[in-house]
């Protein structure tokens, strides 16, 4: 700097801070836009799961299908008389299940708690804590797990498990 007036060398000092406090601006404002976009996705991630614990309880067997992806899987584990019953199936013989059923007794599944975590904006792992009802009358605790894939920029249910105990009454 040998040569450089004081007055120049206030100036390149004044003008590198503009562009460090430019450059922390922006990144801070690309992490904040991050964020919005994550919770922007957890929302539509639950959004979906409520819609299919809505529909399911209902025998909705016609909004189902569109939920999930073409090659999805249920699964599940109920203790029942201290003893673990389990099962998995395609989401196909879930519904063909569902429909087999004459006279289907509808529930509601309310969620209190959600843990959702997305990957990439392209896969999503929920944790959902709900209590099975009938009736009004809880039944059992339900813990859902849903893996969700995002196709064609639309988000779909890869696959449903969950572990079911009876509330004791």
């Amino acid at each position: 700097m040998k040569g450089t007036s004081l007055h120049d060398r206030f100036q390149m000092k004044k003008t590198l801070l503009l562009l460090i406090a430019l450059t922390f601006s922006f990144l801070t404002s690309a992490q904040q836009t991050e964020t919005l976009d994550i919770e922007s996705e957890k929302a539509a991630v639950i959004n979906l799961v409520e819609q299919f614990l809505t529909a399911a309880g209902n025998y909705d067997l016609d909004a189902i299908p569109a939920m999930f992806s073409e090659k999805a899987n249920i699964g599940g584990a109920s203790l029942r008389d201290g003893k673990w019953n389990t099962y998995t199936m395609t989401i196909q013989e879930f519904l063909e299940r569902l429909k087999s059923r004459s006279n289907p007794t509808k529930y509601t599944e309310p969620v209190s708690n959600f843990t959702v975590h997305v990957e990439k904006g392209m896969l999503a792992f929920v944790r959902a804590d709900a209590i099975f009802t009938i009736n009004g009358e809880p039944r059992n605790n339900n813990l859902d797990y849903f893996t969700l894939i995002k196709e064609d920029g639309n988000w779909k249910i890869l696959n449903g498990s969950y572990v079911s105990v009876r509330i004791k009454n």
